[in-house]
């Protein structure tokens, strides 16, 4: 349920109307980012219904939150750190908080790449640029030497200024916890840090000029 991208919103009283006439009908992608919303969610549809966190950077609290109870995530940032979040996601059902916020602060930069607005000039002045996902994910996959293709359109490439945001994030995460991404160098027989520091591993992947 991504109202950003489709327009519309079922709303909790929905979901439960087809909880209760559909047995198959017992999960929710939650990506609406209102936490009352979910709330009501867990109310409507009872404690059988399954909520599922759609937005990495809201896990810990909707798994901590016992009005909401989530049981996990559809992540984007799995994409790249596959175990970190598995991880993340143990810690909470295991109600370890304090180890699981560890995770989270070392995963931050990652999770802050959904959505990469830059400031680009033009000959008619300053305007703001966003990148949503996933563009940023699959720049940065494409930049671990990840096979990932490029984005559908009507989504492009990045610009320069948003891809070095993303290279920023993960240069971060790699100084501070090469962990995350060790998983990738290991399966894909890459040198992350070279990656992230070669320029001809993000040749094609941001527009010339605005």
């Amino acid at each position: 349920m991504i109202p950003g991208r489709t327009g519309a919103q079922l709303l909790p009283e929905d979901l439960a109307l087809l909880n209760e006439a559909f047995e198959n009908v017992n999960t929710v992608k939650e990506a609406t980012g209102n936490i009352e919303n979910m709330r009501r969610t867990r109310k409507c549809c009872g404690a059988d219904f399954t909520i599922l966190s759609g937005d990495d950077g809201m896990t810990f609290a909707m798994m901590t939150d016992n009005t909401i109870n989530a049981s996990g995530v559809i992540s984007v940032a799995s994409n790249v750190a596959p175990k970190a979040i598995t991880d993340l996601v143990h810690l909470l059902k295991e109600g370890n908080e304090t180890e699981a916020k560890k995770n989270l602060a070392a995963l931050e930069p990652l999770f802050n790449l959904v959505t990469v607005k830059s400031m680009e000039k033009t000959p008619f002045g300053e305007v703001v640029c966003r990148a949503r996902n996933p563009l940023a994910y699959k720049a940065l996959m494409s930049i671990l030497g990840m096979p990932s293709g490029g984005c559908r359109q009507p989504l492009g490439k990045m610009t320069r200024n948003g891809l070095e945001t993303v290279l920023s994030a993960a240069r971060k995460v790699q100084t501070d916890n090469p962990e995350i991404l060790k998983p990738v160098a290991e399966f894909f027989n890459v040198d992350i840090e070279q990656r992230l520091n070669n320029p001809t591993s993000w040749e094609g992947l941001f527009y010339e000029e605005y």
